[in-house]
């Protein structure tokens, strides 16, 4: 058996540049990804299908409408192995939880049969995440998510995660945008010793999809001022289309007593702690 990590992908910031004519919107986003998401486990050979297990399995489809199928029939020659998604992140929740699996997959398909990765239009095809998901550290995304470039790796910094348990769809909350064409990412160097201003660059950006977001889910707004609030939180933001909220920490002594503050004051709310990777 086999496992590939899918870990969860957090737009640190989203800027929504533009509009295709075709409908696709255009995107300036940084992008980093956190030691918390999904699981693959393959095992080549024998029989072939997907299972869905962990605490969101009964949220998501076992059938070929999963993502996973899809990543594998990319391929072309490759039979669906016998896979099982442990599903630990929530699903539509803006942390990109099907972008990752299918990513994941690729590479799982990739390592195993000696396969060479798709091409990024193959990719795409999955989803305009799935190219970002390929990637790790703070990456730029842009474009309808064809566009990447690869920034520096993680910095060490911590961050909470809080999601209502309401899925939101991405394209109900990119349809209600008003406003589509907004400037973009401004250009920043990191260095490791110098993370406050690391820190001020993401504070600088924002979420274009934040206020779209809260008139579909308001609880999105609650979960935000409650993680302002939080001693030690750098950045406080909204992640995607949400309805996932984050806040980074330097300090992870109080990472941990916002967890417990946030877990305390809103019991019903998924709410995971981790690290950028």
């Amino acid at each position: 058996m086999i496992n590939e990590f899918a870990p969860a992908k957090i737009n640190l910031s989203l800027h929504l540049v533009g509009q295709k004519s075709d409908g696709y919107h255009l995107l300036d986003s940084i992008v980093s990804f956190v030691n918390v998401g999904d699981t693959l486990r393959m095992t080549p050979g024998g029989s072939s299908g997907l299972i869905v297990e962990g605490p969101f399995a009964k949220d998501l489809p076992s059938s070929n409408h999963n993502l996973v199928f899809k990543a594998v029939e990319i391929f072309g020659n490759v039979r669906l192995p016998q896979i099982t998604l442990e599903k630990n992140i929530p699903v539509a929740s803006g942390i990109g939880g099907g972008s990752a699996d299918a990513a994941a997959t690729v590479r799982l398909i990739s390592k195993v049969y000696d396969e060479p990765k798709p091409p990024i239009n193959k990719l795409i095809s999955l989803g305009a995440d799935v190219p970002v998901c390929m990637h790790k550290g703070i990456v730029r995304m842009m474009g309808v998510g064809e566009k990447i470039i690869n920034l520096s790796p993680a910095p060490n910094v911590g961050i909470l995660l809080v999601n209502p348990r309401k899925a939101l769809s991405t394209s109900e909350v990119f349809n209600a945008v008003k406003k589509k064409n907004n400037s973009g990412v401004k250009s920043h160097t990191f260095m490791e010793d110098k993370l406050n201003l690391w820190f001020d660059w993401i504070n600088s950006m924002r979420n274009d999809l934040t206020s779209s977001a809260i008139n579909l889910v308001p609880e999105i707004r609650f979960i935000l001022d409650k993680l302002v609030t939080c001693d030690g939180a750098k950045v406080v933001r909204m992640s995607g289309s949400g309805a996932t909220c984050f806040a980074l920490f330097e300090n992870f002594d109080l990472l941990q007593d916002a967890k417990d503050k946030i877990r305390k004051d809103c019991p019903s709310f998924w709410c995971e702690k981790g690290q950028l990777i």
